[in-house]
């Protein structure tokens, strides 16, 4: 089986798009309110998405035979914008590697950032736990969506090894 990790381009937008948009309605679009899902599916069409990858600070997808089941996407070094893995593909480690993919280039490109952030719904909390990251706010609602604001730091890691190793 043909699998790998690769940054991706504007020309992914519409594979992409079409990634985010079914994973939305199938797992988080249930928790909005519909003028919330409709802001969600104008904010991720292939149009928008291929402006957001060219602007971005980071943008990979995982294929698998060609097809791409998995994006991350960082709006800034700080910010994960965008983290979908295909529905029927949960549970593979697919976004295991987007993020271990993504921690490494921005450790290695944006020493500087000790933290990164980002918003998970309902649906993803325990998925996110299990990448590192923690609760930072309690479940709130902005504009008819539902988050829970979570964060990683990224020392941690080197520090708990650390601390294993002693």
């Amino acid at each position: 089986m043909d699998t790998h990790l690769r940054q991706a381009s504007p020309d992914d937008s519409s594979s992409i798009s079409l990634l985010v948009q079914a994973s939305f309605v199938s797992d988080v679009a249930s928790n909005w309110e519909r003028s919330a899902q409709e802001e969600f599916l104008r904010e991720t069409t292939s149009e928008r998405l291929s402006g957001l990858i060219a602007a971005a600070t980071f943008v990979a997808v995982y294929e698998e035979e060609g097809l791409i089941l998995g994006v991350i996407s960082f709006a800034r070094p700080n910010l994960v914008q965008l983290l979908f893995v295909a529905s029927g593909h949960l549970r593979r480690g697919i976004g295991r590697a987007l993020w271990e993919a993504a921690r490494a280039h921005i450790e290695e490109r944006h020493p500087e950032v000790k933290t990164i952030e980002l918003n998970s719904s309902p649906y993803a909390v325990s998925a996110y736990k299990a990448l590192g990251f923690y609760p930072i706010s309690e479940p709130f609602q902005l504009k008819g969506s539902v988050a829970t604001r979570m964060a990683c730091w990224l020392p941690g890691r080197t520090l708990a090894r650390a601390q294993i190793a002693i």
